[in-house]
């Protein structure tokens, strides 16, 4: 099996995964007019986007999506990253309801299906209030690395305080009945490195590992902090699904449950290329949120 683990650069990894593998096109959002007011040089940038809300995918990275370091404030939204340095977390998530939304977002109404505080939380997102949503850059929490690393980590970084480069992985996860317990999950090669895409022949098994750690509480850390706390836990009793990439309705894949070691193995027989998620397992916070992994699968 060839894999693409946490080990190498952001741009080997997304090249060969995304840009190489898959080889499709680059999704834009639709291009507004420029205002009077946005004529100076505006930077953008190419990432991997992927959205969930209460254990379902609404977007998923089929293709690189390239943000706009305008895009929340031609809503009317602000952040705190000049237009000529990068884009925001804020842009993307603006740019996000493009994508899904469509043209049922726009300025007259974008208030009542993304709203944001002045402290740049967001209090709505898709048209629904009251969700505890969480975003996620390259596998990290956003934080401020020149902070003080203190009894409760690093400084976390707010969506307009947080910029995106180029071939950035961002996740962005929400639930709707949260009290700051959900899990960050992903996948991990057995050797313990992490895991982006992997590359098989027909019927080749696949080893891989579901774990995550408490997001809020234990994003801040570093790992290996977050490990001795018992932040991070084996995900057992997940299971292994296929995305459907345009309905984002989930198939079971028959037997591939993870252990009690959230170890699990399985194969895919047919050629082509696949989105594999894990669902339903049970962390050591038995009663704690998900969030879904995923995983792309290239069967040549």
């Amino acid at each position: 099996m060839n894999g693409g683990a946490m080990g190498e650069s952001t741009e080997g990894r997304i090249s060969r995964y995304i840009m190489h593998a898959f080889g499709r096109s680059t999704q834009t959002a639709r291009i507004p007019r420029i205002k009077p007011d946005r004529l100076q040089a505006v930077t953008t940038a190419r990432i991997v986007l992927s959205v969930q809300y209460d254990g379902q995918f609404k977007f998923i990275p089929y293709a690189p999506v390239d943000i706009r370091a305008d895009s929340a404030e031609w809503y009317g939204y602000e952040d705190g990253i000049p237009y000529g340095q990068a884009p925001s977390m804020l842009d993307v998530i603006t740019q996000a309801h493009e994508f899904i939304l469509g043209d049922n977002f726009d300025e007259e109404n974008c208030r009542e299906l993304l709203d944001v505080d002045e402290d740049g939380i967001l209090q709505r997102m898709l048209g629904v209030p009251g969700l505890f949503t969480c975003f996620v850059v390259n596998g990290q929490y956003s934080y401020d690395s020149e902070s003080e690393y203190g009894r409760i980590g690093y400084r976390g970084l707010g969506y307009g305080e947080t910029p995106v480069y180029d071939l950035d992985v961002v996740e962005v996860f929400s639930f709707p009945n949260s009290v700051g317990m959900d899990y960050y999950t992903y996948f991990m090669n057995p050797d313990g490195s992490w895991i982006r895409y992997a590359e098989v022949a027909p019927g080749q098994p696949i080893t891989i590992r579901h774990e995550g750690f408490l997001f809020v509480i234990g994003g801040p850390y570093q790992h290996e902090d977050r490990i001795e706390q018992r932040m991070v836990s084996a995900i057992p009793q997940s299971q292994l699904a296929i995305v459907d990439t345009s309905t984002f309705e989930l198939s079971d894949i028959p037997g591939a449950v993870t252990d009690e070691e959230g170890f699990v193995t399985f194969s895919l027989d047919e050629p082509g290329d696949y989105y594999i998620t894990a669902h339903g397992g049970v962390p050591r916070h038995k009663r704690a949120n998900l969030s879904l992994p995923w995983l792309p699968v290239i069967v040549r």
